[in-house]
């Protein structure tokens, strides 16, 4: 996919349209630090976002669609995620008064901008509170909670089962991780966003220390693994609670029950 071209024609369609208003790329294109695989991130600010969602020419001719994931963002916004060959653009419509005063925590870019809104938006460097103690225990006891539930699948020989647990726990354990750097190194430490990024911020052991919680469908291969992802998680928690402050969590309870489970035979 040719994207200044693509960005181009959507920007000359955007220009010929009325009811669109603005449109920012936002993203790691924005930033200067796409990679040659980086999606492009734009906005598209509107008057009219019903029109939009119900005519799909103004994106469906910026290069040959494969795929489409018609979705909302984490605010309820409307999605359209679209996998060209060569490449993918994700769109969020939104309505146009939402430019003025917006808040963005990433570099941005206009292409468009009609009624200069975009002089009102900023940006400003993310900065992520500390782990509340409500928010700390719920890890600690969903990661547990999966913990448990996998080892139970690893044993009865329910592999998918187990996958399923095995990625609600690494969703924790990377969670744990986030907030195991931002504990020691500062509330601005960037940790991105679903472990983007991760060989440039994440510490060098805990890279390390995740090459052993990843495994196949095998029951002993997967039990090692379990195995390795909650001993990471724990040594994680202990130092983050330690760190913030927060009460203990029985770790070696939970580590106890989970030997127990995976050391039954059931095969008889």
């Amino acid at each position: 996919m040719d994207y200044p071209r693509a960005l181009d024609a959507l920007t000359k369609w955007g220009s010929s349209r009325p009811e669109v208003r603005a449109l920012v790329l936002t993203g790691s294109a924005a930033a200067g630090t796409a990679h040659p695989l980086s999606d492009r991130d734009i906005e598209v600010f509107t008057t009219d976002v019903p029109a939009l969602l119900a005519d799909e020419s103004w994106w469906s001719g910026l290069g040959e669609v494969l795929v489409v994931e018609r979705l909302e963002d984490g605010d309820g916004n409307p999605t359209r995620l679209i996998h060209y060959a060569g490449g993918k653009i994700d769109f969020t419509l939104l309505p146009a008064q939402r430019l003025h005063g917006r808040a963005y925590s990433r570099p941005f870019e206009l292409l468009l901008d009609k009624d200069g809104a975009a002089t009102t938006a900023s940006f400003t460097e993310p900065s992520v509170k500390p782990p509340s103690a409500g928010e700390f225990d719920e890890s600690v006891n969903w990661a547990w909670a999966a913990a448990l539930m996998q080892a139970k699948a690893i044993v009865r020989d329910e592999p998918w089962s187990a996958k399923v647990r095995d990625q609600d726990l690494k969703t924790e354990l990377l969670r744990m991780i986030e907030w195991d750097h931002r504990t020691r190194y500062g509330p601005d430490f960037d940790t991105r966003h679903l472990g983007t990024g991760m060989r440039r911020w994440m510490d060098a052991d805990i890279q390390h220390a995740l090459e052993q919680c990843w495994a196949g469908l095998a029951a002993e291969e997967a039990t090692q693994a379990l195995l390795a992802t909650t001993r990471l998680y724990r040594t994680l928690a202990e130092r983050t609670a330690t760190a913030v402050g927060f009460p203990a969590f029985a770790h070696e309870r939970a580590h106890i029950e989970l030997r127990t489970i995976l050391s039954l035979d059931t095969t008889s």
